[in-house]
């Protein structure tokens, strides 16, 4: 008897330490499998050694070019001749300001309300959110910053994630709301934002 109380209980140790770890790991597969969808669409690249840096932190700027790749429009983007007024785009961001000016235009990316784009800061969850809801044409509703968060939730953009709003998001996490999306209706059509951009996935 005395055996079998202690296998129950090193058992119940085992399983312990062992789901916490399963938990995890699920997530893990679904930025890499939503990672490499984004990789063979061209939006995300990888080093040298094919390392596609799901666990890294996003830039804003570097948001904006990912959104150009999405659209297929990274050539336009790069040579957009409309330059954005933020002033926080200094001379060591040059690289970066026709793709913000770009996706200005789209209607897709806004500045921080300060006259800045907050260049180098870390995306939040909810920004991207943000995002997403005006490719998907919910721009008024990206206008309700409050309600962002519920609306992206029962759109199905934030599926297979657990994350706060005020989370920094990191490529991985990224992946997964950005193929979300793709797989969403747009607002007033019958089409998902995948087929109006033309994307096989």
């Amino acid at each position: 008897m005395k055996k079998i109380i202690v296998i129950i209980i090193l058992v119940s140790m085992l399983l312990t330490a062992i789901l916490p770890i399963i938990a995890n790991a699920q997530p893990e597969e679904a930025y890499l499998s939503s990672g490499l969808i984004l990789r063979d669409l061209g939006v995300i690249k990888g080093n040298e050694e094919g390392y596609l840096m799901l666990g890294n932190t996003l830039r804003r700027q570097d948001m904006v070019v990912l959104i150009s790749r999405l659209y297929n429009n990274e050539l336009s983007a790069r040579a957009y001749l409309v330059k954005p007024k933020f002033t926080d785009l200094t001379k060591s961001y040059s690289f970066y300001e026709p793709y913000i000016g770009w996706a200005v235009d789209k209607g897709l990316i806004e500045g921080m309300g300060d006259y800045t784009f907050g260049v180098n800061e870390r995306v939040t969850v909810q920004q991207f959110m943000t995002v997403m809801l005006r490719a998907l044409g919910y721009k008024e509703e990206s206008q309700l910053w409050n309600t962002t968060p519920e609306i992206a939730s029962k759109l199905g953009i934030m599926d297979n994630l657990n994350l706060k709003p005020t989370d920094h998001l990191t490529r991985g996490q990224m992946s997964v709301m950005m193929v979300n999306a793709l797989n969403l209706t747009l607002k007033g059509s019958s089409l998902t934002l995948k087929e109006k951009l033309n994307l096989a996935i």
